[in-house]
């Protein structure tokens, strides 16, 4: 093991076992400033990483008794900050891709001059300080949504509450002494509030999707009682604003694994989003099918449609397309809870849309094969 005397900040590692390409590798990388640590030995490889933690480590992927895959394989799980960088020989190509999905963030082929490995170490630090960046923005992001999810849950929920209890009281002490005008502005406090309410629970089932807890009953089911269920619920509600809504089931479909509740709720957004912008008249058409890999759901509305641009966006928390057609307004978290949902079953959930000409939803979940 040889160690460059340039005691610089960035530490980079070779792991090699030839002697010429550790050499070259060391003059190239000492002449732009690096601290350079070079070793033939695999084992030492991993141990100098684990004791002098480099910011970026190139490894041989064929050097004898020692696989260069096992150490990339177990330096980017042990090691994660290392950024790795895979050296092999042109025939061998197609090893570095397969290095690259083990955790390699490049490759350089051999033969190479010294211009193109300090281009590579420049990518590969660049690539390492954005790293660190979003790792940093990641964390902090993760920090304000707990901060907020805490202040949620203690200081929103049970003030909430106590207003709504207040409100009961005031109806039942006031009786019919309260005008009609009266009346109407306490009903629409306690609808605000119970607006509000469901939005905090929205917001909480949320955080509880990306922390793991959500959607914790999956068992082997069919998905139409589900859809007939959310359409019953949801059959009332159309009737009123003139709306046909329309079903082709198969009955017998194979089964998912799902809990029932969390895509019932699924089931429930999408379709009621639909109700929200179909004008009277039109309609909402339910199917299900399956191939040999999914088992899907098309929810399709003859409503007003959503604009191209506003496509990419509508998962988005608190996105709501607006539109003179809306009949009533949401938390604009019904979409966001969807796909989470769809996600935490390993399925998808895809749009497409024309504005004046409806919408079509398509839940797709991965088909469950019984032996």
């Amino acid at each position: 093991m040889e160690m460059g005397e340039n005691e610089t900040t960035t530490r980079i590692l070779i792991i090699d076992d030839e002697e010429s390409i550790l050499d070259g590798c060391r003059q190239a990388l000492e002449k732009s400033g690096y601290q350079v640590i070079t070793t033939s030995v695999g084992a030492d490889g991993v141990r100098i990483a684990r004791d002098k933690r480099p910011e970026l480590a190139f490894i041989d992927l064929k050097m004898p008794g020692c696989s260069g895959m096992d150490l990339i394989e177990l330096i980017s799980k042990d090691m994660p900050e290392i950024v790795l960088i895979v050296i092999t020989g042109y025939a061998s190509i197609v090893s570095a891709v397969e290095a690259m999905k083990k955790g390699a963030y490049d490759y350089l082929p051999k033969p190479f001059t010294p211009d193109q490995i300090r281009a590579v170490t420049k990518r590969g630090i660049e690539h390492r300080l954005l790293k660190i960046e979003a790792d940093g923005l990641r964390e902090e992001k993760e920090r304000m949504e707990r901060n907020f999810i805490t202040f949620v849950s203690h200081e929103m929920r049970s003030p909430l509450v106590t207003i709504q209890q207040y409100i009961e009281s005031l109806k039942m002490i006031a009786g019919e002494t309260l005008n009609e005008d009266a009346v109407g502005i306490i009903d629409r406090c306690d609808k605000r509030i119970q607006s509000l309410q469901d939005l905090i629970e929205h917001w909480l089932d949320m955080s509880r999707i990306d922390k793991g807890t959500f959607s914790e009953n999956k068992e082997p089911i069919i998905i139409t009682p589900i859809i007939e269920r959310t359409i019953e619920e949801l059959t009332p509600l159309c009737e009123k604003r003139g709306i046909v809504i329309e079903s082709d089931l198969k009955q017998k479909p194979p089964k998912i694994i799902g809990d029932q509740e969390s895509l019932l709720r699924v089931f429930s957004n999408i379709i009621g989003n639909a109700t929200k912008y179909t004008m009277p008249g039109g309609k909402i058409s339910v199917i299900n099918d399956f191939d040999d890999f999914y088992v899907y759901v098309k929810v399709t509305d003859t409503g007003s449609g959503i604009p191209q641009d506003k496509l990419p966006f509508i998962f988005e928390p608190f996105f709501r397309v607006k539109g003179k057609q809306e009949r009533q307004k949401g938390s604009g978290l019904g979409l966001t809870f969807s796909k989470k949902i769809m996600e935490a079953h390993n399925g998808k959930i895809e749009v497409s849309s024309k504005e004046g000409s409806g919408t079509t939803f398509v839940l797709k979940f991965p088909r469950l094969y019984e032996t």
